[in-house]
This record gives C-alpha cells, structure tokens and sequence, in this order.
C-alpha cells in the first residue's frame, strides 16, 4: 500500500489534523492543543513550518517538521530550520514513511534557501538522524539540577541562536507557558511548584513590559544546554533513575560550506528550542 506525502500545509482544517495526529503518536505530551500548533506552525515571524506529512486517506501518519530560525555561525547569519514532532503512528512504523519525509524534508529545504537542518532528539532517535540523514552529532546536552544563575560565562561563542524583537514576542507568546525575567537577564519558566528552567536572554525594554509574569517562588533550576558553567553554581547531574533519554545536538550542512562545529563552539539553550 501506498501512502501519499504532501508538503506541509498551514490552514485551519490541516492544523486541526496536525493537532490530532500528535495528540496521538505523544499521548504524554500534552501541548499539542489547536491553539499551540496554530502559534507553533502559522505565527513564526520568520515562515510558516516547512515539512511533510505521509497520508492514510484524509489521516496524517507519519509528520517531519521544520521551524525556521536563524544562527550566526562563524561570523554569518544563516537561516535553518529546527527539526521538531517528528513521529510515526505506532500502527504504521516499519513501513520506512519517516525516512522518506525526512527525505523530501531535507531535498525541499536545500532546494529553497536553507542553508542547515539542526534538531535534540532523544537518545532512542538520535541513531536515525545520523544513519538515515547523515547528520553530525555535535554533543549531548547538559542537563543538571541545582541552585544559583551566574553559570553563563561572558565567553563569545563562535554559534549561536538570533533573535530579533519581532521573534522574541512571538517565541514568549507560547501558549503552554508562562514566563518570568530577572535583573540579571534570565528568563525562567515553571515546571513543578518548586522548580523553574535557566535560560540567558538579553531583551528589549519593550519586550519585558509585554511578555513577563511572576512565577513565584521556585528555587530549583533545571539547566538544559551548552554553554554555560555549571560550577559556578551548586549543580548536580539528574541521576539516570529519573532523568529522561539525554537530548543529544545534531547539525547537518546544506550549503557544503559551513565548517564543523565542535561542542565548544556552540552556546545554545532551552529557549532556543522548542521544548520550553
């Protein structure tokens, strides 16, 4: 049997399938409400999320996903895309319909200006990115629990995430969460009632008027990242018990031009992703 793949598309009927077909394949996950997905995949100021989707009649069952963003890397601005919600119903997995929308994912991507694909997988997927997309794993990300802010060091990193005021109020507009900022420019996010994300952000006046809540209270960080220095606080690493599979970095090159990036080039960041 076959299974038609469509480019992804952004009116309302598809969103509300798109909604659907991720409320099913990550029934733990519970963001994937119509009104984050319309945020998520319409309101990015830098394009709509590009991707595809494997059909079965007018059901989604297999969806590649890619945000746009932009890095400085070595010194230029490049525009991505973020690989996100990639998945494939349990009932049609082995069927290779992943790879083939990641596949057309990528050939699209290349074709229209992109110059790299970048996403965190989990440790159960990460092998598929490498083997099937020949992507390049930078590094695992840092994850760790504990106390204190001043862990960002006040190195430049040669590859980073941009952002420019119009992303900023969109990215702070995700429906799901609420998010707080401090003196020293960190933005926190509530995951429990004594526990909050780290992320480093230097924002406008008038995007702190607009977008920041009081959280209250939780003098937990989770750190998530590269790029900082975790000694500088009192950190510990989440025993492997309770820590879910570690995200790990992976990159791929479209343009044939940009040079390898090592760990201790890059600083990046829960707030440069999708997660948080």
């Amino acid at each position: 049997m076959e299974y038609p793949i469509r480019r992804i598309e952004v009116d309302e009927q598809s969103l509300q399938e798109i909604s659907r077909f991720l409320r099913e394949t990550f029934p733990k996950n519970e963001k994937f409400s119509i009104d984050f997905i319309r945020w998520q995949y319409t309101q990015n100021p830098l394009g709509q999320m590009e991707g595809f989707n494997a059909w079965d009649g007018d059901r989604i069952v297999s969806h590649f996903a890619g945000m746009p963003l932009q890095m400085n890397l070595f010194g230029k601005k490049r525009k991505g895309l973020l690989c996100i919600n990639v998945g494939t119903n349990t009932a049609y997995r082995g069927k290779k319909l992943f790879t083939a929308i990641g596949e057309k994912t990528i050939e699209y991507a290349r074709e229209n200006g992109f110059d790299f694909l970048i996403a965190v997988p989990n440790a159960n997927s990460t092998h598929a990115f490498l083997k099937y997309f020949d992507f390049d794993l930078i590094s695992p990300l840092t994850v760790k629990v504990g106390f204190g802010k001043n862990i960002y060091p006040d190195k430049t990193y040669i590859c980073f995430r941009t952002w420019d005021d119009a992303q900023w109020e969109w990215r702070l507009n995700n429906p799901t969460n609420k998010y707080s900022y401090d003196r020293k420019g960190i933005i926190s996010t509530p995951i429990s009632f004594f526990a909050k994300t780290l992320s480093k952000a230097d924002l406008s006046k008038n995007i702190i008027d607009k977008k920041f809540q009081n959280i209250g209270v939780r003098p937990l960080n989770l750190y998530i990242g590269l790029g900082a220095d975790t000694t500088k606080g009192t950190y510990f690493n989440i025993p492997s018990f309770v820590k879910r599979p570690p995200f790990n970095l992976v990159f791929k090159d479209l343009a044939g031009e940009i040079p390898t990036i090592k760990k201790e080039d890059i600083f990046l960041q829960l707030i440069d992703l999708d997660t948080i």
